[in-house]
């Protein structure tokens, strides 16, 4: 299977994966063939991507994170906290603390490398998919730093309720197209602060897990926000969320711009490290994550296409790729980046040309093979 972009041309492809709403009803159900209806049925739901079946994908497995089931369980706790808080009641922690609880026992059985987190929604402040993935994120930082597992349930209810701020802010500021006023921005930046107001008094968070809140957006250099803090004033739990919040908020589509190339994320947050983030957690979680989890479908030098397959524990930026298209390609070929520095990723496309997409299918219906190209 892989992950292609929710649009007209995937008409009469299958969904590999079932797709449920927010509050976790079940939208459509795994092998639903896909149709103009049903298309804009899951974009008016926030979603941007969906995991279909099709001959050049074959026997690609997503390997998310953590599973299916572990992110609905989070989805549903952070929706019920969420709607009891608007409509005055305190918030079942014990909900978010069984989430934070499966998370941590998914992320221990996945391998300290090459971790994929997939993002078909749209950063849209309506979903949690965000705060989820951020959770995710700073979680498997902690644990490839061997934080005690006390520590990282403090960690991981912080980052999963980072953002819980910006119930306060609104909506059509929080989604907004374009560039944001001066005036809207700083409305905005009172989220962390108010944020963690809230889980202070009605969360009953403890204040060590209520700075993932409140330091999120500082800095080690002091230009942060809210309180221009500085490297030494920073918790641990800021520092990690931080890290953990650039990264999500940077590789996922915006209301305003598509995700960011993972390589320039990359380039972007070393650039910051020792003087924005802590640079031993900007290179952890780079030796973390995957930046291009299986199923991405890359451009590459030399015209060629390839889809990836798996990931390669060597680099977290060179995974396993199906090469599927390009000069002498007659048969899909299975190389390892890693093994072949030559070729230089391009571009992540958003999927196959219609045309592209029909040819390879018929041309490379049979396996791959395993010779180099």
């Amino acid at each position: 299977m892989r992950v292609a972009k929710l649009q007209d041309g995937l008409e009469g492809t299958e969904l590999a994966l079932p797709i449920h709403s927010d509050d976790g009803r079940l939208l459509l159900a795994a092998g639903t063939k896909l149709n103009k209806r049903l298309i804009r049925l899951l974009q008016s739901h926030g979603y941007t991507r969906v995991a279909i079946n099709d001959p050049i994908s074959n026997n690609i497995d997503l390997d998310d994170a953590i599973t299916f089931e572990t992110r609905l369980q989070a989805e549903k706790a952070l929706g019920n906290a969420v709607d009891k808080l608007v409509r005055g009641y305190s918030p079942d922690m014990y909900e978010i603390a069984d989430a934070v609880d499966a998370i941590m026992f998914d992320l221990k059985r996945k391998s300290k490398v090459s971790m994929g987190i997939y993002s078909i929604h749209s950063f849209d402040e309506s979903t949690f998919t965000h705060s989820i993935n951020v959770c995710v994120l700073s979680l498997a930082i902690a644990g490839a730093l061997d934080w005690p597992t006390s520590k990282m349930r403090e960690l991981g209810t912080g980052a999963m309720l980072h953002d819980v701020g910006k119930i306060l802010m609104p909506l059509p500021i929080l989604n907004k197209p374009g560039k944001l006023t001066n005036e809207e921005y700083e409305l905005i930046k009172t989220h962390a602060e108010k944020g963690w107001q809230l889980l202070l008094d009605c969360f009953e968070v403890s204040p060590y897990a209520s700075k993932s809140a409140l330091e999120h957006h500082e800095r080690l250099d002091g230009s942060g926000y809210p309180r221009n803090l500085t490297s030494s004033e920073i918790s641990d739990l800021g520092k990690i969320t931080a890290v953990a919040d650039v990264y999500e908020a940077m590789t996922a589509d915006r209301p305003h711009r598509k995700a960011i190339f993972p390589e320039l994320v990359y380039a972007h947050m070393s650039e910051g490290k020792d003087t924005q983030f802590d640079g031993t957690l900007v290179d952890t979680l780079f030796s973390t994550v995957a930046l291009f989890p299986n199923g991405t479908i890359l451009s590459f030098e030399g015209d060629y296409v390839g889809v990836v397959t798996k990931q390669d524990s060597r680099s977290s930026f060179r995974p396993y790729v199906r090469i599927i298209e390009g000069p002498g390609i007659v048969k899909p070929v299975e190389i390892s980046l890693y093994e072949e520095p030559d070729m230089k990723i391009k571009l992540i496309l958003d999927d196959y040309s219609p045309e592209s997409r029909e040819r390879i299918s018929k041309a490379f219906g049979g396996e791959a093979t395993d010779s180099p190209r």
